[in-house]
């Protein structure tokens, strides 16, 4: 590739592209090309064709590569890159002892480096979308947009609105000030209003740091301004059982019961799932972030994601901050299928490959 069609690449557009190959969802397409416009697909088609419908595009060709969808990130932690190195030989609820405090000493400059470099390294990967779960630091969450912006990735930004930190609070309705939580979900969600590159949503680290109220306003919130709300759902053993002894119910079943499960949550991890919940989160709409390499380096299980699947159930592939690589997530969501299930039952598909890379773009998208 010569310099001009390079310096074309950098622009918005319009192009006529001709790789070698275009990936469909039926698969590659030797001799296929597409026409971008402002950042945005506009046709996708034989190459001969719209060489000849669309003479007046620069046209730049990309010999040895694949023209493919970019990657969707459906759950990182872009303020997390700092500890990455101490994920490992720590009990399953690592937020408590590494995440939460190393946040927690990020000023604007170390977080918005944490963020950017989390955000180059998921584009080096071939993400074009990181869904960042909203960070702890004590910092103005602008602070992460800008870095998402300045790497140039599209990031669906979380502001965490918990407001019953303390456990014990978690049913206290006056437990802090969810006036003001509120307020700034708003204020949050109006934001970014026509912001091409990010895209709000609200997030509570996990249910029991939110209020019952604050936990069915977030919802309707989101679901009026087309956002999602993103929690941590059913990752851990621990916070099951603390929500069976507070409530008499699984995590995913709490949030039913004070509305907050439909298309505007995006439960992450959902790792460890009954029947029952299956059949909540496919009636809701509810969509899921399945997160493989997370389950290996500090979960207690792994998302019946093969199920989900089969039953419709919408989710997309997340990182969780882990490593920022869309190829080898894909291939890590079926591996993990094939060790927690397929084993088991003599499945040697485990969503025949298809179906992880379709879920890593598409699903992801959709989620």
């Amino acid at each position: 590739m010569n310099q001009s069609d390079r310096d074309s690449l950098a622009g918005p557009g319009p192009l006529l592209l001709v790789p070698d190959a275009v990936l469909l969802p039926e698969g590659p397409a030797d001799g296929w090309a597409v026409t971008i416009d402002n950042g945005r697909f506009e046709a996708v088609g034989p190459a001969d064709e719209l060489e000849r419908t669309h003479p007046q595009l620069p046209l730049v060709r990309l010999p040895g590569h694949l023209l493919m969808p970019g990657f969707v990130d459906a759950h990182h932690h872009l303020t997390q890159s700092f500890g990455s190195a101490l994920a490992f030989g720590e009990p399953s609820e690592i937020f408590r002892r590494v995440w939460v405090p190393l946040e927690g000493a990020l000023d604007e400059e170390s977080a918005y480096t944490a963020a950017k470099l989390a955000a180059l390294e998921a584009m080096r990967g071939g993400f074009t979308t990181v869904t960042d779960a909203g960070t702890r630091a004590g910092v103005d969450v602008d602070v992460v947009a800008s870095a998402a912006r300045d790497a140039g990735i599209r990031c669906v930004l979380g502001l965490v609105c918990n407001d019953a930190e303390a456990a014990d609070d978690a049913d206290d309705e006056d437990a802090t000030d969810r006036p003001a939580v509120l307020e700034q979900a708003e204020k949050h969600l109006a934001r970014y209003d026509g912001d091409p590159l990010i895209h709000p949503s609200l997030a509570v680290s996990i249910p029991e740091a939110a209020t019952e109220r604050t936990l069915h306003a977030t919802a309707r919130l989101a679901a009026e301004a087309g956002a999602v709300v993103q929690i941590h759902v059913n990752e851990h053993l621990a916070g099951v059982e603390r929500s069976l002894v507070r409530h008499g119910l699984r995590p995913l079943e709490h949030l039913h019961s004070v509305g907050a499960l439909g298309p505007q949550l995006l439960a992450a991890h959902a790792t460890m799932l009954t029947p029952r919940e299956l059949t909540l989160l496919a009636d809701t709409g509810t969509a899921v972030s399945y997160n493989p390499v997370a389950s290996a380096w500090k979960g207690n299980a792994v998302a019946p994601a093969t199920s989900m699947a089969e039953r419709g159930i919408r989710f997309g592939l997340g990182t969780d901050g882990t490593r920022g690589d869309g190829f080898r997530l894909a291939e890590a969501a079926e591996f993990a299928q094939r060790l927690a299930y397929g084993l088991a039952t003599g499945d040697s598909s485990c969503g025949a490959g298809w179906t992880w890379l379709e879920r890593a773009n598409r699903g992801g998208a959709d989620a």
